[in-house]
């Protein structure tokens, strides 16, 4: 391995090592649950006019297997009720619950604890009723809020290297959503939650005889500059990072590319990005080590000269710290096992991901741990 290669999985494996729950111990958590700084589970894009989506007036007539035989369904257009079914199929609304005091929402993709940081973005041709542009899917409205318009000749520079009509949706994280209860293991549950709403867009999808393909050449840093992130001013602490981009396309469809050109991305730059991402929460928690585990494992693929989230990313010191483990906390017991673990580590990431810095080339549907950014506090001292 490459210098570069190594550090970076040498810090995965720390990470990895460090946030196992062990005999004698949890991995660090903030201890408690600071109801006062619950993130608001909701993100939206303030400044911009929601373009609200139909909800379906009944539910789909297919069976059970339809969700996973795509032969099964007929192909549907791509039109605004047709999207609009995909997203409330896969990551809208399913269902609100009570107790005295107390209301929250249940959603179609699961999400641990129901904290759902995966974040959906969709990049749309034009449509009746919808313009050609940059969207974020707020799933509290079930409406998609505009953040850039795509002008013609761009969408049809995207049509052509793809060989095919269709859109593209992105999913990012907010990590500090989950390690506002899960502290350090945070990195983990959204890597796994990430998984849940990709899985859940392609069995929404295949009822309506699409596919999903995941573009797994496409950089974080491409994705980001795709989504406006480097002219977006985040929040303290709440930035979505990039996780994933797919192209949705017709089942059937010949051999989809995995890439997209870097003339295409580079347009991005020049269209105007508006709406102000909403704050979360108050006060925040940096767990840096999953600033660290995030950076070691983007994926840069082509354009490591892109930044994951630009300049105009917040960058605060201070806050709250996470407690420090204890020497007989901050590794397990075994001398060998380590060694062990990190072997089986390496082994089983070089086999089974086939993104990131790890250089591994198989499965298409792997979920492992990507990405770079992240929140910039710590947890209270113990």
């Amino acid at each position: 391995m490459n210098t570069v290669v190594d550090s970076a999985v040498t810090e995965t494996l720390l990470y990895h090592e460090q946030t196992k729950h062990h005999f004698h111990r949890y991995a660090r958590s903030a201890r408690f649950l600071d109801w006062a700084n619950q993130p608001n589970p909701f993100r939206c894009y303030e400044g911009v006019t929601p373009k609200r989506l139909p909800l379906l007036e009944k539910d789909p007539a297919s069976e059970h297997l339809a969700l996973y035989e795509r032969s099964c369904n007929a192909c549907q257009d791509f039109t605004r009720e047709t999207i609009g079914a995909l997203l409330e199929l896969s990551l809208g609304l399913s269902a609100w619950k009570s107790i005295p005091g107390s209301t929250w929402a249940l959603r179609m993709n699961p999400s641990s604890g129901n904290l759902h940081p995966t974040e959906a973005h969709l990049i749309l041709p034009a449509l009746p009723g919808v313009n050609a542009g940059v969207f974020h899917y707020n799933s509290y409205l079930h409406a998609l809020e505009p953040r850039a318009e795509v002008p013609e000749p761009l969408w049809q520079h995207i049509k052509e290297h793809l060989h095919t009509d269709g859109f593209l949706v992105a999913l990012t994280s907010i990590f500090w959503r989950e390690a506002w209860k899960y502290g350090e293991r945070a990195f983990r549950y959204c890597q796994h939650d990430v998984g849940h709403a990709m899985a859940a867009l392609s069995f929404s999808a295949n009822l309506l005889g699409w596919k999903v393909t995941w573009l797994n050449a496409v950089s974080d840093g491409e994705i980001a500059r795709l989504l406006g992130f480097n002219q977006t001013r985040w929040p303290e602490f709440e930035l979505e990072h990039p996780e994933l981009l797919c192209f949705v396309h017709r089942n059937g469809e010949p051999q989809i590319p995995r890439d997209l050109p870097f003339e295409i991305v580079s347009e991005f730059s020049g269209l105007e990005f508006q709406g102000t991402p909403n704050q979360l929460s108050k006060d925040h928690v940096d767990w840096d080590i999953i600033s660290r585990v995030a950076e070691a494992t983007a994926n840069v693929g082509q354009a490591s000269s892109l930044p994951v989230h630009g300049a105009s990313s917040p960058r605060v010191s201070g806050g709250r710290m996470p407690p420090e483990p204890a020497d007989k906390m901050s590794a397990p017991h075994s001398q060998a096992g380590p060694q062990l673990i990190c072997l089986g580590i390496v082994i089983s990431t070089e086999k089974h991901c086939e993104k990131k810095k790890l250089r591994s080339v198989s499965s298409e549907n792997c979920n492992c741990a990507r990405r770079r950014g992240g929140s910039r506090r710590r947890p209270a001292d113990r």
